[in-house]
């Protein structure tokens, strides 16, 4: 109970700032247009000020050697996803950018909004150490590829590689550069992209509920496909991958990052960047409701259980 209840209040923490962005849509409190600035905030300040802040503390030489056990895990975990994910899209949809869009949804969970959240609520700074290099390949992936798959492209355009070419990989380069060059920086400069960084959760959980707040419950409720799609993101998962973890005999240590790291709801990025970038929101914007309204159970029952 004592882990069901502390998950349980840290959901409910996240979910107060998604009411939050609901409702100020609902009642008008601000333009329309404010979810292409918010969402322009994420993607060009605070996600690559989270991004540089992560690679630039924890993608050092020293923890390489020390826990390269827990990224080779990660790593393994974010393949094997992946292909996962790549089979399900297909199953799950037609249309070109819709299977994109599952494909990153089933690939990596919100293990970055949500989960460094639930991880420092719950078990304290040293284990989100651990969980943050567990989660290097997932960061690498989904600030790399991940993200540049869902920015959308004009109709019949061959994905680019330019698409890599913004903020965020650009974040991600100078972080790795400059954590495991030990570049020292002054200390307004790691105050102020540190600070810039906490900013990105509780803005994209905002933003998520501003979006959903354009659309009808009913009709972003009613979409079957994404139920299902948020019980294998939520349940089925995170469960095969701690009963084959448990099978090797894997430490609990990783066994409780892992865990962290794919029992979460279904990402916010399938919001965030249609958004900045004029795509369509609206499959996001479902997966965002359903899973995350689901995962407020689901989550603090899985840790209970497993851990």
């Amino acid at each position: 109970m004592q882990v069901f209840s502390a998950t349980l209040n840290q959901m409910l923490v996240l979910f107060i700032f998604m009411a939050l962005g609901f409702f100020l849509n609902k009642k008008r409190l601000l333009p329309l247009d404010d979810s292409v600035v918010l969402s322009k905030l994420e993607t060009y300040a605070f996600v690559p000020c989270l991004v540089f802040n992560t690679f630039y503390k924890y993608c050092t030489v020293e923890n390489f050697r020390q826990k390269w056990v827990y990224i080779l895990y990660g790593a393994a975990i974010m393949l094997v996803s992946l292909i996962i994910g790549i089979f399900l899209a297909k199953i799950f949809a037609k249309d070109n950018y819709l299977q994109k869009i599952y494909t990153y949804s089933f690939a990596v969970a919100n293990f970055s909004f949500m989960g460094n959240a639930v991880v420092l609520g719950i078990f304290g700074e040293d284990v989100l150490f651990d969980y943050m290099i567990f989660t290097l390949p997932l960061n690498l992936y989904v600030y790399s590829y991940g993200t540049a798959s869902l920015v959308p492209q004009k109709e019949g355009k061959k994905f680019s590689f330019k698409v890599f070419i913004n903020p965020i990989f650009i974040s991600l380069l100078l972080g790795a550069v400059f954590g495991l060059l030990q570049i020292p920086l002054p200390k307004f400069i790691t105050t102020a992209v540190s600070s810039a960084g906490a900013c990105m959760s509780p803005l994209a959980m905002l933003l998520t509920g501003f979006v959903i707040g354009d659309y009808s419950l009913k009709k972003l409720a009613s979409e079957k496909k994404v139920y299902l799609a948020s019980i294998i993101r939520l349940i089925i998962l995170p469960t095969i991958f701690i009963l084959f973890l448990k099978a090797l005999n894997t430490d609990i240590a990783i066994i409780r990052v892992a865990l962290c790291a794919t029992a979460m709801p279904l990402g916010l990025n399938t919001v965030v960047f249609p958004a900045a970038y004029g795509g369509d929101t609206t499959p996001g914007a479902s997966m965002a409701l359903i899973s995350h309204l689901m995962s407020i159970i689901t989550i603090p029952i899985m840790f209970a259980l497993i851990l």
